[in-house]
């Protein structure tokens, strides 16, 4: 059998990586997690793909000497409280609850291979915002005291729920939470019903007038959603000009250019114009969705509903934020009671840069190329050889660099060896 020959750049640089991660554990104070000694903690490993798991920590400084001995790349604790959290099988541990936990990351944006890296980030710190603002805090009334954003290091975001009343749920009632805030199962039709205003009698028979009445943006949970997705929809159609308008909404299975132009119509074509414009669109941002015709009604419902449907952040050109209002999460975290969560203050193997927990305030500033790279990393030049061009801003410095050997910045050299895009240079 012929075994593999490791590649000895690669070999130095995860060495390399090492002594800088064991430089920061050394050097710098962890941010633990509350109720640490009933955590479980797991790592991994450079060059390994294997977590070591089942271990437990009573005190700060058997945590911080596991750190700096050790030196893992990546380091993550439990989302579950436990009885003997160092206990070799989950059944021994003794199970008591767990924080509710939430993660998005790269892979849910729909477009994620054609971003960069920033792009990436920024797109998923908008979808965290989201999440934690129109569901968490909105609908299920979570106490900002009583949540935690965390940069993960890498391409995403988590948000921590240690709420006492989520420690007991069971992994169906979250997966019930995930149901909401993705809207699965969601009957927008049902958000829309019929309402009597008109009944007459003649003849010994009666005749009742219906209207359709929709939700208001004012309104808790998904109704106000939907009335706000709405208000978006026809916003965004406001603005446009009329064939792209068109094309829009042709662009949906089904829907006949006739029917896209009386909705246009419908919307914006003035209706009065003394003492004042009026136009279907008015009304509608009034609450009268009867306004419109049947037909045109019926279509905007439609996409609507559709859109809500659409795991995309355009289509046919048109930029659908704001008018999709379901949120995202990994379904898989948030329903595991056992789940194995990154360590605020720890390094990420793959960025070196830090895992950070935010204020709801603070994350609105927050840009990780800038904010998380740690102290530790100085300018101080290290020699690294580059396979490919790099176009990249860190620090607030932007780099614009080719490849071969090049003099590059600690923090930045290991950025790119975190992320195997640079290996240190062996003949420096």
């Amino acid at each position: 059998m012929v075994v593999a020959q490791a590649d000895p750049a690669k070999v130095a640089t995860a060495e390399w990586l090492r002594s800088q991660y064991r430089r920061y554990y050394a050097s710098t104070k962890r941010i633990l997690p509350d109720r640490f000694g009933r955590r479980e903690f797991g790592f991994m490993f450079f060059n390994s793909t294997m977590v070591i798991r089942h271990l437990g920590f009573s005190r700060e400084q058997e945590l911080n000497e596991f750190l700096v001995d050790k030196t893992p790349a990546h380091a993550y604790y439990s989302s579950a409280y436990y009885e003997q959290p160092n206990a070799k099988t989950m059944e021994e541990k003794g199970w008591l609850g767990a924080d509710l936990i939430f993660d998005l990351d790269a892979d849910h944006l729909p477009n994620a291979k054609s971003l960069s890296y920033p792009e990436m980030l920024e797109a998923i710190r908008q979808r965290i915002i989201k999440l934690y603002d129109d569901f968490l805090k909105a609908d299920f009334g979570f106490d900002e005291g009583k949540m935690r954003l965390v940069f993960s290091g890498g391409r995403g975001y988590h948000v921590h729920v240690f709420d006492e009343r989520v420690w007991s749920l069971g992994s169906h009632e979250r997966r019930e939470i995930v149901d909401w805030i993705t809207g699965k199962g969601l009957d927008v039709d049902s958000l829309f019903r019929e309402s009597a205003f008109d009944k007459r009698e003649f003849q010994g028979r009666s005749r009742v007038k219906k209207k359709v009445v929709g939700p208001v943006q004012d309104e808790p949970g998904w109704r106000g959603k939907i009335a706000r997705g709405m208000d978006q929809l026809v916003t965004a159609l406001e603005g446009m000009e009329h064939d792209k308008a068109i094309a829009f909404l042709v662009s949906f299975e089904g829907v006949k250019d006739s029917a896209a132009e009386d909705l246009v119509e419908n919307l914006f074509k003035p209706r009065a114009t003394k003492p004042k414009v009026i136009r279907g669109v008015d009304r509608l941002r009034e609450g009268q969705i009867e306004a419109l015709s049947d037909r045109s009604r019926d279509l905007l419902i439609r996409i609507v509903k559709e859109v809500q449907e659409i795991h995309l952040d355009q289509q046919a050109g048109v930029a659908l934020d704001g008018i999709v209002q379901r949120g995202d999460t990994d379904e898989p975290v948030t329903s595991d009671i056992k789940r194995l969560i990154r360590l605020p203050s720890s390094l990420h193997g793959k960025t070196g840069l830090r895992v950070i927990p935010l204020t709801r305030d603070q994350v609105d500033e927050f840009r990780p190329l800038r904010d998380a790279v740690p102290d530790t990393w100085t300018d101080e030049p290290v020699s690294m050889r580059l396979a490919n061009r790099i176009n990249l801003e860190i620090k607030g410095e932007a780099f614009n660099l080719a490849p071969g050997v090049s003099e590059l910045p600690q923090y930045l050299a290991i950025f790119l060896a975190a992320r195997g895009l640079a290996t240190v240079n062996p003949e420096a």
